[in-house]
């Protein structure tokens, strides 16, 4: 009975070691992939490609105008909103 509990144990063990050594084989092979792909998509320079960077450059940079403008709307809000409500002093 004792034999059988070391060896589950041992195969246990050497099956955790197994995942994690192929785990991190697999993980190794995904970054190297993702590497590879934005490197090609680097020197795409296609009509298409440049459009598609141009065009998504220019949504980021609408996006962070809305954002900005949107927080600061908040806090002109937000200081009404302070001269209005009297501060709860307890």
């Amino acid at each position: 009975m004792e034999k059988e509990i070391k060896d589950a144990l041992n195969f246990m063990i050497g099956a955790a070691s197994t995942v994690k050594t192929e785990s991190e084989k697999i993980l190794g092979q995904i970054e190297e992939k993702l590497k590879e792909l934005s490197e090609k998509g680097a020197q795409d320079t296609s009509e298409v490609s440049m459009n598609i960077r141009k065009y998504t450059e220019e949504a980021f940079t609408e996006i962070e105008k809305l954002l900005n403008e949107a927080k600061t709307r908040f806090e002109e809000v937000k200081e009404k909103a302070k001269a209005i409500i009297p501060e709860n002093k307890a």
